[in-house]
């Protein structure tokens, strides 16, 4: 176990050698609790904004220093990673039981247990997890001039609460079914779920039915009466129907079966299932101002149903919808929930499904639902909500058609590469929006948040690269992370940029978190890989004139049919033009030509290489 702990269920504390550790300021306790569930280096820019939102930028990163120092010097372990541009900590120094929690839930997600007993495996992990959760998340705790960090605290306050009363209701659910014996145990995991939201009916009738269980009749009538108090004292409402109904028959001495039948979501509670917050996002004000148009703000503007968001591999489509769904003036227009999943090539339907499914309690304890089952289920809850879902990544049309849940007043954003599958899914060719590389000032402003020493001592040298990477940034960012680590090292970066202005270098550099999609099992280590997924799925003839477009100049590449017509040695090559197009691998533009972005074309010569072995 590390010596070193970020306490953060309850009031946050820093632990050494288990006592807590004095002087640490509050900003810097919360700037430590921001990065530990980031969990990736951010840029000191956007530190600097989020927690002295009124300084000025001089001033903020002054503030930011001081802060960084308080936690540096807090402890003889080296555990704040900070250099001149981004900050992150040191987890292998530091145990944090947040990470704990979330890693112990994790050990379950692949574990589906229709019988509603659990593994010994997903018992202990979920045991494991429900007892570092001794208080909710930073309880207690705010920063009076950040109110962006307060939200974002209230959000994993939120999200955390709804992980462990999802946990201890498994726990005394699986403790109920197996013995009679257990019959306390599950008592125990029903009141700390009581505890943590004493307004849930769930809560109230699985402990009504265990009492009844274990005998304790006149226990289980109070738990009703008390469920009957709270309600009316808190929310001025009547309970369920399904909770009256569950206490007559106790009342009556009916026996009541531990499992409960699928709970309806509350029509007045917000539904989230939110996408991670990216780090670092640069020069899409213009695309999220789009974007909130298309789903009706403001609240005169027509809203679109169904918008399609097209664009190269690497453009940061899932970027942008992170900082969209994440968007305040988004969050209240949809104040009755947002619902956002990642598919990938080969998703689990079920699984992403089931995650909507216990966001809106449609999931009976013990029972696995089809997907259709579920589909249906979704589809009469959110029937009269006005939600927004969000559907990233879709490889296939039909992989998308279980998530299209949504009622009249719903709007439905989904994310593709591919152009045909953008014009299967989008109702007509205006609810498609192709997402833009960035401007030449918004790339180099991306590449100097990654490597501003770089840009400041090669101002040319660094906008002819961005130029040269067409404005993707996916490139940027690894071409901007590639610069700084060769700078932090204290060599010089001359033959460096040349070598990024030939290309050479990239494509086997590691791919940036914030750009991977967040669909199971999948983790692209290059950004050779992250571009293959586009090409690996065409017939070898297909990938061999893909592979011949390495041969063309990439600043930029573009083709009319003719050109294409004689690199391939084809008559016609509409055929095989139409299919590069629909992979995503191609771009349409003016006067019957067709561009290629410049990372491709580095991947093209790479697959050309490979043919002439």
């Amino acid at each position: 176990m590390a010596e070193l702990k970020l306490e953060l269920f309850g009031a946050p504390r820093l632990v050494y050698q288990e006592q807590p550790v004095v002087g640490v300021r509050r900003k810097a306790l919360a700037l430590a609790a921001y990065l530990s569930l980031t969990e990736r280096p951010l840029m000191r820019e956007a530190l600097a904004a989020l927690f002295w939102p009124d300084q000025d930028d001089e001033h903020s990163r002054i503030s930011l220093r001081g802060v960084l120092h308080n936690l540096s010097s807090a402890s003889p372990i080296e555990w704040v990673d900070a250099d001149r541009s981004a900050v992150s900590l040191k987890f292998e120094a530091l145990e944090v039981d947040v990470r704990g929690f979330t890693g112990a839930l994790a050990r379950t997600r692949g574990h589906l247990h229709t019988d509603g007993v659990l593994c010994a495996a997903c018992f202990a992990a979920l045991n494991e997890a429900v007892n570092l959760y001794h208080d909710d998340f930073m309880a207690g705790f705010s920063l009076s001039d950040s109110s962006e960090f307060d939200h974002w605290q209230t959000s994993q306050r939120e999200w955390l609460s709804r992980e462990c009363t999802t946990a201890l209701r498994r726990l005394a659910e699986h403790s109920g079914i197996v013995s009679a014996t257990s019959l306390h145990e599950a008592l125990s995991y029903g009141r700390r779920w009581l505890k943590i939201n004493p307004l849930d009916e769930s809560a109230h009738r699985l402990l009504m039915r265990l009492f009844a269980a274990s005998g304790q009749r006149s226990e289980a009538l109070k738990q009703y009466h008390d469920c009957v108090r709270l309600l009316d004292e808190e929310l001025a409402t009547l309970p369920e129907p399904e909770t009256v109904a569950l206490f007559e028959a106790i009342r009556e001495g009916e026996s009541a079966p531990l499992k409960s039948r699928p709970r309806t979501f509350d029509k007045n509670t917000a539904v989230s299932v939110l996408p991670p917050l990216p780090p670092l996002l640069v020069g899409r004000d213009e695309a999220i101002t789009e974007l909130k148009a298309r789903v009706g703000l403001p609240k005169s503007t027509f809203q679109r149903s169904v918008t399609v968001i097209e664009g190269w591999p690497g453009v940061g489509k899932s970027t942008t919808m992170g900082a969209f769904a994440h968007d305040p003036t988004v969050k209240a227009r949809f104040s009755e929930g947002i619902l956002w999943t990642s598919l990938g090539e080969n998703p689990n339907l079920l699984r992403k499904l089931m995650v909507w499914g216990e966001a809106l309690h449609l999931i009976p304890p013990g029972k696995t639902p089809t997907v259709d089952e579920l589909t249906s289920q979704l589809l009469s809850a959110l029937s009269d909500r006005h939600v927004l879902l969000i559907v990233d990544d879709v490889w296939q049309v039909e992989h998308a058609a279980p998530f299209r849940v949504g009622g009249p007043g719903s709007v439905l954003l989904l994310t593709t590469r591919l152009n045909s599958v953008a014009r299967a899914l989008a109702p007509t060719s205006s609810d498609v929006y192709r997402l833009p590389v960035l401007t030449d000032e918004f790339a180099l402003s991306l590449l100097r948040r990654l490597a501003p020493q770089v840009v400041d001592e090669h101002p040319a040298e660094a906008l002819q690269l961005v130029r040269d990477l067409e404005g993707l940034p996916l490139a940027v960012q690894v071409a901007g992370r590639l610069l700084h680590e060769e700078m932090h090292l204290g060599w010089g970066i001359a033959e460096l940029l040349a070598e990024l202005h030939a290309g050479a270098g990239l494509l086997v550099a590691p791919a940036p978190n914030d750009t991977l999609p967040a669909h199971d099992g999948y983790t692209a280590p290059t950004v050779m890989a992250l571009l293959k997924r586009s090409t690996v799925v065409l017939d070898e003839e297909t990938l061999f004139r893909f592979a011949l477009l390495g041969l063309f100049s990439a600043k930029p590449a573009t083709f009319d049919l003719a050109a294409l017509a004689a690199a391939w040695s084809v008559t016609d090559p509409k055929p095989t033009v139409r299919t590069l197009v629909n992979r995503g691998l191609l771009e349409p533009i003016s006067g019957g030509r067709f561009q290629m972005h410049a990372l491709l074309v580095l991947h093209a010569r790479v697959l050309l290489e490979s043919f002439d072995t």
